[in-house]
């Protein structure tokens, strides 16, 4: 590792410090920090027996959930699968009487923000560069509710 301002000699947090992220620590941590997240809900999504993608859901956020994540490996994109997903996202939000729901795209994600607006979604905000340089985060929104 070299030096910089973000390297581990840096820092100065008292009785606490930096430790190179080894792969085997990797599994350990995320379990640990998927089970601290009082707020977001992490799902694994299987179809059958087999590993189909993963959902992470914010809530509360803004009046009603976030879906932070929604990645679906290719082989069971352009299924429907993400439309039941956005579905069973929509239900729950309702049942709690969210009075909206909020998803996040990149703007070269086409296929993300095509099925996101097919569902109802509507572009609330753009976000320039805010993940990769010279491409904007979409953030969309929904009214399951009226007000």
């Amino acid at each position: 590792m070299t030096a910089g301002p973000f390297s581990p000699a840096s820092a100065d947090l008292g009785e606490a410090r930096f430790v190179p992220l080894e792969a085997s620590d990797r599994a350990r941590l995320a379990e640990a920090i998927a089970a601290s997240g009082d707020s977001i809900i992490r799902y694994r999504v299987a179809v059958g027996s087999e590993d189909a993608g993963v959902v992470s859901v914010r809530y509360p956020w803004l009046k009603g959930p976030y879906l932070e994540l929604l990645a679906l490996l290719p082989k069971f994109q352009g299924r429907g699968l993400g439309t039941r997903i956005l579905a069973w996202f929509e239900q729950e939000a309702v049942r709690q009487e969210a009075r909206n729901l909020w998803v996040c795209a990149s703007s070269y994600n086409e296929g993300a923000l095509g099925l996101y607006e097919r569902y109802g979604f509507q572009r609330v905000a753009t976000l320039p560069g805010l993940v990769v340089d010279g491409y904007d985060e979409i953030l969309l929104r929904k009214f399951p509710l009226s007000a």
